[in-house]
């Protein structure tokens, strides 16, 4: 019986696929004016100047938006959750390879929309 539950955890660890970002991602969160959808928007803009991919993949529990940040090889390079933070602010938090040019991108797609007007 153990080596049967052994084999289905390997089975299904084996069927996730982390990407870049890893086990143990580095963290950032920030907190932006404007509205998730609009901040959503930006950071799909940022995504673009850095070379990279902004995918939708879902929402999560108390309304947080789920996205996937991708690299040109269609490799998740960081995960990023929106949620709505009180009065036109939101949070978002970013969930990232530790690699120094990931670590520039989303700096960078922070940067970007800290200074966006919505």
């Amino acid at each position: 019986m153990k080596k049967l539950a052994v084999m289905f955890v390997f089975l299904l660890v084996g069927c996730v696929d982390l990407g870049r970002v890893g086990t143990h991602p580095d963290m950032k969160q920030v907190y932006l004016k404007g509205y998730p959808h609009n901040v959503a928007d930006c950071l799909f803009a940022a995504a673009q100047s850095q070379h990279l991919r902004l995918g939708r993949d879902g929402r999560l529990t108390q309304g947080i938006e789920k996205y996937n940040l991708t690299d040109r090889n269609y490799d998740n390079v960081a995960w990023i959750e929106i949620a709505a933070a009180g009065r036109q602010q939101s949070s978002v938090t970013f969930y990232y390879a530790k690699e120094p040019d990931v670590s520039a991108a989303v700096s960078a797609m922070a940067a970007r929309c800290k200074d966006s007007r919505f």
